[in-house]
């Protein structure tokens, strides 16, 4: 297993998760056999936001022993109405759920904490205002039932709001080349619609606000998680309205080269579809390639570093992504962050011969020597 820090708490997280969305209505035998396959390889890492008490129940009975062996992030505020999935804002009633979730887990913590499905400004006000949400998650970490305070989204708007705050340590955002293509403050009930991906908008409309939004995180110290990096598994099916098709493999790849990103929660019915992300751990360079995307006639990001690599090896060694991303993240945020990690690399920009073999190498057509020339004036070599 490959572990990144979560943000600023600095804490090892495994670059692969498990969303548990789709064990939900599985049997205690499935939900056993797919959390030892993801614990034996290493993840530590499991996103549990539904209610349903058998679902909590069988979590608890797989993770017993071993729940010191992972992070658990559960969900403040996720709750059920005749049995169905519901979302409230009333605190006692989300004090209820998150005290049944630690007597069903059989632990005395969770260790992220998310405000749940925080869409729209007049929710996120009710949430952050004294008396809502925000103040009982701060209760609870006080009390030592919860460790971390994070906020789980799917608008660029109201994400960002949160991150500037200084509340939240975790951000949970939806990740994936189609919803990439598409402007940062969408519904999330129009993701799931053809017609959203056959209108026309301007070609940075969509790539600018949420690269903006993971560089903050970067820039902040906030750990992204990132939720439905397969579109709810859309990207494996030709006949999905965003016409692109790619692996489990290449998800994966593509949402772990954001800004940002500590960790991954694809969501696994099974055994194979847990072995399925695990694959990534062993994948080559060729498996990981997501550049395929730019074939896709809505797909506009020519010119557009996405932090792939694809441009390596550098005849001098230099982590062309790694520079980038982190120039990208000093210029949208300007912070000293991007500057200790930039200053931590073997090699920095300065050592560029500017060969072109790079240049030659991209495949989105991105000016590489420019943008090595732009690091060396941000961070002076």
């Amino acid at each position: 297993m490959q572990y990144r820090k979560l943000g600023r708490k600095g804490i090892d997280v495994s670059i692969i998760g498990l969303g548990a969305e789709y064990l939900e209505h599985a049997p205690l035998d499935t939900i056993v056999s797919v959390v030892n396959t993801a614990l034996d390889e290493g993840v530590n890492y499991i996103d549990l936001f539904m209610a349903s008490p058998d679902v909590r129940d069988n979590f608890g009975i797989a993770l017993k022993d071993r729940r010191h062996r992972v992070m658990i992030a559960g969900h403040l505020g996720s709750t059920l109405k005749n049995g169905q999935p519901d979302r409230t804002r009333d605190k006692a009633a989300c004090e209820h759920y998150f005290n049944d979730l630690l007597a069903r887990l059989q632990t005395d913590y969770i260790d992220v904490l998310m405000l749940f499905f925080v869409d729209k400004a007049d929710d996120y006000d009710k949430v952050f205002s004294p008396g809502g949400l925000l103040e009982l998650a701060l209760r609870l970490k006080k009390e030592g039932k919860a460790r971390i305070i994070g906020m789980s989204s799917h608008r660029v708007p109201i994400a960002l709001k949160a991150v500037d705050s200084g509340y939240i340590d975790v951000l949970m955002f939806p990740i994936n080349p189609a919803i990439d293509t598409l402007p940062g403050d969408i519904e999330v009930e129009a993701v799931w619609q053809a017609s959203t991906y056959r209108q026309s908008r301007p070609e940075t409309d969509s790539t600018t606000s949420r690269r903006e939004l993971y560089h903050a995180c970067a820039a902040r110290g906030v750990a992204v998680v990132a939720m439905k990096p397969y579109a709810a598994g859309w990207l494996f099916n030709k006949k999905n309205p965003s016409g692109i098709i790619l692996t489990p493999v290449q998800c994966l790849s593509y949402a772990l080269s954001q800004p940002g990103v500590c960790t991954t929660v694809p969501g696994c019915r099974t055994v194979n579809e847990m072995r399925a992300a695990l694959a990534y751990l062993e994948a080559t360079s060729e498996e990981k390639d997501y550049s395929a995307i730019d074939t896709n006639s809505i797909w506009k990001l020519q010119g557009s570093c996405m932090y792939c690599n694809h441009c390596l090896p550098c005849p001098v060694s230099i982590d062309i992504g790694t520079v980038t991303r982190l120039t990208d993240t000093a210029r949208y945020a300007g912070n000293s962050l991007a500057a200790t990690q930039y200053e931590s690399l073997p090699v920095t920009a300065s050592a560029c011969t500017e060969c072109g073999v790079c240049v030659e190498r991209c495949p989105f057509n991105v000016d590489v020597i420019t943008n090595i020339k732009q690091a060396v004036t941000i961070f002076g070599r």
